[in-house]
């Protein structure tokens, strides 16, 4: 599977999913990303999955689908650098401005930090 891929295998689509991961999850975040992160239950050691969540108070539709593709993008080219075996769940900071180089580098950094934290919990 080519790395520019983003088929429904690797993506967090259930809404009962998105509760889990952020009620229970790790979170970390910095000026631009919020990532909760939370072990996959489904599969051991499968693929890492990735939701995202843009709120309405984010902006407009075409400012909502702005950040969903640079998110998107951002996970499809740096898959590698994410544990595997993880659901993910992504938003933007409140207030944030969508940034191309700020989510690149904040999302695998954000990612490993919120698995560190949820290993961390009793």
């Amino acid at each position: 599977m080519s790395s520019n891929e983003f088929p429904k295998s690797i993506r967090v689509v259930k809404g009962d999913d998105f509760t889990r991961v952020l009620r229970r999850g790790g979170c970390a975040a910095d000026g631009t990303l919020v990532v909760f992160a939370l072990p996959r239950t489904d599969v051991v050691d499968g693929p890492t999955r990735m939701g995202v969540t843009i709120p309405k108070k984010t902006g407009n539709a075409v400012t909502r689908n702005q950040w969903k593709r640079l998110i998107r993008e951002s996970f499809r080219t740096q898959r590698d650098a994410i544990p595997t075996g993880y659901d993910l769940v992504v938003r933007p900071k409140k207030d944030a401005e969508p940034g191309w180089k700020e989510i690149r580098r904040g999302l695998p950094r954000l990612a490993k930090k919120a698995i560190q934290r949820i290993k961390q919990k009793p």
